[in-house]
């Protein structure tokens, strides 16, 4: 099962932000919500794609030369957990998420938002640290909506 939500993510992720992983144990690790793999599951991923997010929101923001309230307000309305797991929804990677054999629930915001900031943090390193690329990818998934026309 865990393979064939690897394959889908894979896939997904190439049509909907035109990124390929070199190395797919990133990948495996971003959308592992178990643990079972990792002890950790996801969650070393998510904090770096947490701070990458805020990071390449923020450097966007600076240069408008708008106050330190908007840069804040920026960073907590786009780096929410609402809208990480509106972005996911709206690319499906719900479906792409692995989760506990017995899990039978839908998957919470909580768990697509890590997701994503997971996701986000594996291609910061698949990418070579390249901040042009996690600029991309998070426009791909709207998360730069109201910072570049």
């Amino acid at each position: 099962m865990a393979f064939l939500k690897l394959a889908e993510a894979k896939t997904l992720l190439a049509k909907v932000v035109h990124y390929d992983f070199h190395d797919e144990t990133l990948l495996c690790e971003a959308i592992d919500t178990t643990g079972m793999r990792k002890p950790q599951s996801n969650q070393r991923l998510a904090l770096l794609g947490d701070v990458m997010l805020k990071h390449v929101l923020l450097d966007t923001w600076y240069p408008t030369g708008t106050p330190k309230g908007t840069g804040n307000t920026i960073v907590s309305t786009l780096g929410s957990n609402g809208s990480l797991a509106a972005a996911a929804r709206s690319a499906g990677l719900a479906k792409c998420i692995i989760t506990h054999p017995g899990f039978m629930g839908p998957i919470s915001d909580g768990m697509l938002a890590t997701a994503v900031e997971a996701i986000l943090g594996a291609i910061y390193l698949d990418s070579s640290k390249s901040m042009d690329k996690m600029k991309e990818i998070m426009t791909a998934l709207g998360l730069m909506a109201g910072i570049i026309g």
